[in-house]
């Protein structure tokens, strides 16, 4: 017999301030999250292949439809 399990949920409870909370609801509806929860699952994968796939060194950028950059930010921002 195969069994599947459920993976369990547990709560955690985050402390914000006023404007972090807001930047979490601005961010859950610009992104049409059905919860806060969700944008905070979503960030953490981003952030996790963030710190798992770039080298401190890298530089990351953001180009427009016909590839010109648009930004640039060193990956060691977003990794310390």
């Amino acid at each position: 017999m195969n069994i599947t399990r459920t993976p369990t949920k547990q709560r955690v409870q985050f402390d914000f301030s006023s404007e972090a909370l807001q930047r979490l609801e601005d961010l859950k509806e610009h992104t049409d999250a059905s919860t806060k929860a969700e944008v905070i699952r979503n960030a953490l994968k981003l952030y996790e292949w963030f710190v798992t796939q770039l080298n401190p060194e890298y530089i990351i950028e953001v180009q427009d439809k016909e590839g010109k950059p648009v930004f640039r930010i060193p990956a060691r921002v977003l990794l310390s």
